[in-house]
């Protein structure tokens, strides 16, 4: 091939790239985009020209700049201050909104939503819609609007009536977004011209009511000893469980279970009792939900409840099962908004019997035990309590224990860690087991008030014991636990 024709086909090829990169530009333009060689950049102000009609909405007309090009260019439609708004009425795909503001004097602006005055609204939210329909600007004129459906304004997303202080008002129409993420389409008043606004300002106008609605569930306690609970009934994939607030001194727990009665996991007791008050939800499903409603979001027969009963109230929750997300559909009783939450804010909606029992078999504090027997090995305790004042005036408060076998004092330094193994024997789980045969291991503790409990280990498996507490099976303990504790006694042999 001759070099010639060779440029000759370069020069072919090149024309045709530009002419398909052309095409491609004017098919992602919207049709009612001008094209205009003498059209105004949007870089430059637009001439606009304000007035109010007969019913006081306010217009706005783009006219040629100075320099004669068409109408384009930025702007302001509105230039008010929240505190001149009125009311908005808002019609989008979510419904209705009517929101009402009052201004009082050297205060912030309130808002509140027709017909849900009894529901707390989310901090802010009126805010930036008030503050998008007071002073709405554009970044650029798309061009007018002919009917056509390129735009959005066929079906438009919201319809916004704005009501200011002065008795006039303004029409704000929220079509399509613009291509390329560079805004979206809005008509003001009865006017042909669409203008392009930011997408974060014309997203104001979009919300519904669940978008306005406190995600507070609930408020947390007012004070420290408003924050336990004294009883805490749960129920979880039809299954039901109590803790009792333990009010005594022999055990560093603070609640128990009952049938049979047994301490609770400090863990679990702990993860569930911090996730009843001060809730705060990802979103809201439905206010004033239906029995539809309800149904849908699995609350007309909850997966899971609870009811905690405090010095000052009691709070019942009603959960979901949690979705495949894990996240569930929550209600407080005496508040009819329905929440989403994930599962893991809220540990009781999958809590079982087995994450509830005490982490231990049996573990009391030794400074309340005054007999400690271990196979048949009887050790005597006693425990002193001193309060000491430093010179600042703060009192401190120890307690020295002394411990004797027989008649032999033993030196607690020795007799602390083998009190611990055998009180820190952990409960592997709590279904029932073996007590066959001899027991391996068996442990009475006396306490200052002369009560007591009895404990005894039977091998059961070639890893597990059943542990018995006062002849009731508590469910397994490790061997490895026994086996540590049983060296430990050897030593005092």
């Amino acid at each position: 091939m001759s070099k010639s024709k060779k440029l000759t086909l370069i020069v072919i090829i090149a024309a045709a790239v530009i002419l398909s990169g052309v095409m491609v530009l004017l098919l992602l333009l919207p049709k009612g985009e001008t094209t205009d060689p003498d059209a105004a950049t949007p870089d430059e102000p637009a001439n606009i020209s304000y007035s109010t009609d007969e019913n006081g909405v306010h217009q706005a007309v783009i006219g040629r700049t100075t320099d004669g090009k068409s109408g384009n260019g930025y702007g302001a439609l509105l230039e008010y201050v929240p505190s001149d708004i009125k009311s908005m009425h808002i019609e989008n795909e979510y419904g209705t909104l009517d929101i009402t503001a009052t201004t009082p004097e050297g205060e912030a602006t309130e808002y509140t939503l027709v017909g849900f005055e009894d529901f707390e609204l989310k901090s802010g939210t009126a805010d930036t819609i008030a503050n998008a329909a007071s002073t709405l600007s554009f970044t650029r004129v798309a061009g007018k609007d002919k009917g056509g459906s390129e735009f959005g304004f066929d079906d438009p997303r919201s319809v916004v009536t704005v009501t200011y202080t002065d008795d006039t008002k303004a029409i704000i129409t929220v079509g399509a977004d613009a291509p390329q993420g560079k805004g979206t389409y809005v008509k003001f008043g009865s006017g042909e011209e669409i203008y392009v606004v930011e997408a974060e300002t014309a997203k104001n106008f979009l919300y519904g009511v669940n978008d306005l609605m406190s995600l507070t569930i609930n408020d947390a306690a007012s004070d420290s000893d408003s924050s336990l609970a004294q009883t805490i009934s749960v129920t979880s994939n039809g299954a039901s469980y109590t803790l009792n607030r333990y009010t005594g001194v022999k055990f560093s727990s603070t609640y128990y279970m009952t049938d049979p009665t047994r301490f609770a996991s400090e863990s679990e007791s702990s993860k569930i009792e911090g996730a009843i008050r001060g809730l705060y939800a990802d979103s809201v499903v439905y206010v004033n939900p239906s029995d539809s409603q309800l149904s849908d979001a699995g609350l007309s027969e909850p997966y899971a409840t609870l009811s905690a009963e405090y010095p000052d109230t009691t709070v019942t929750l009603y959960a979901s099962q949690p979705d495949s997300d894990g996240v569930v559909n929550l209600m407080v009783s005496g508040k009819n908004v329905v929440y989403t939450i994930k599962a893991e804010k809220v540990p009781w909606v999958e809590t079982t019997y087995a994450k509830l029992c005490s982490e231990y078999v049996l573990y009391p504090k030794m400074t309340a035990l005054t007999g400690f027997e271990v196979n048949g090995k009887a050790f005597k305790l006693s425990t002193r309590e001193s309060h000491t004042t430093d010179d600042d005036g703060n009192e401190s408060t120890s307690y020295v224990t002394t411990v004797f076998l027989g008649d032999e004092e033993i030196q607690i330094e020795n007799f602390s860690g083998f009190c611990s193994d055998v009180g820190m024997i952990e409960l592997a789980d709590p279904d029932n087991g073996s007590t066959g045969g001899d027991a391996a291991l068996t442990v009475k503790y006396t306490y200052e008030d002369g009560d007591s409990d009895e404990l005894a280990f039977y091998p059961d498996t070639d890893t597990l014991y059943t542990a018995i507490v006062n002849g009731k099976v508590m469910g397994h303990a490790r061997k490895a636990d026994i086996t540590r504790a049983l060296e430990g006694l050897e030593k005092f042999n």
